[in-house]
């Protein structure tokens, strides 16, 4: 018996120490599976590399004539810096005189400021009132329309006194002109001295030029000020042969001085001697 005992326990030892793992438990008590492990998932790469967005290089400016309804797109150079061919006689033809159909050399400046304006105000079209004017329309001989240094305009969505103080502070050797009462601001070429100007007068009015613009600006007249009916230009400028004369004494400090009670044929007459534009007046 002794024997046999000792057999069995030597038969039964292995059988005890074989532990059976019990099944895991799902969170809801019942029997499922372990969860595996959820695996990390990286951020997917595109087939194609995402390209950068640069700037435009040398973006062309808009220019609208506001009387012939022409687009001219202003550029010299195109997104690779090649030169544009042919620009200056395109231009030459879109600031043209729209009362003759005549065109003139542009003096090669103007349209670099226009450029330089328009990318400035990026996202504003440059709204061209006058460019070049015919001897048949503008009498004044010196005035700069007629030698292709001057152009009459606006920007779009932009205030004219905004645009004017960019003109003056930020361009040498200019003839600016602020016409507070009508639609558009004067930009002109010269060689000289900038000029600055202040003409009161509206659409189709005789010209009505501040005695003194820089204190017309300082003391907030400019804002406000509109001559009176048959007011008229002064005696200085009626005799004034050029506007480049009237200019160069505005430059002087002396300047020009408004003189109520004239004769408004007169006034007329010196407008158009002076040559100073309106909207939809030939001068």
């Amino acid at each position: 018996m002794v024997v046999i005992r000792a057999a069995l326990a030597l038969l039964l030892a292995p059988l005890s120490s074989i532990v059976l793992a019990a099944p895991a438990r799902a969170p809801d008590g019942g029997m499922g599976q372990r969860p595996a492990l959820a695996k990390t998932v990286g951020p997917k790469r595109s087939s194609t590399s995402v390209k950068k967005i640069r700037p435009q290089r040398n973006p062309p400016v808009e220019l609208f004539q506001i009387n012939t309804k022409e687009t001219f797109m202003l550029r010299f150079a195109d997104e690779r810096g090649r030169p544009i061919q042919g620009w200056q006689k395109r231009l030459q033809r879109f600031l043209r005189c729209h009362h003759t159909n005549t065109q003139h050399r542009i003096n090669p400046r103007l349209p670099h400021l226009l450029y330089q304006t328009g990318r400035h105000f990026a996202g504003h079209r440059l709204e061209v009132i006058s460019g070049y004017r015919n001897p048949k329309v503008a009498r004044n001989p010196r005035s700069p329309h007629k030698q292709g240094l001057a152009c009459d305009f606006r920007v779009a969505g932009v205030a004219n006194t905004t645009l004017r103080d960019f003109l003056r502070q930020t361009f040498d050797h200019v003839g600016v002109g602020y016409y507070p009462n009508s639609l558009f601001v004067h930009l002109d070429v010269r060689k000289g001295p900038s000029a600055f100007w202040i003409d009161y007068s509206g659409p189709g009015e005789g010209a009505a030029y501040s005695g003194n613009p820089h204190e017309d600006l300082r003391t907030g007249k400019v804002d406000w000020y509109r001559p009176a009916t048959g007011e008229r230009v002064s005696s200085r400028a009626e005799r004034a042969e050029s506007i480049d004369d009237l200019m160069e004494s505005v430059v002087k400090g002396r300047g020009t001085s408004a003189k109520p009670g004239g004769d408004a044929s007169k006034s007329a007459a010196a407008a158009q001697r002076l040559d100073q534009p309106h909207t939809g007046a030939p001068n």
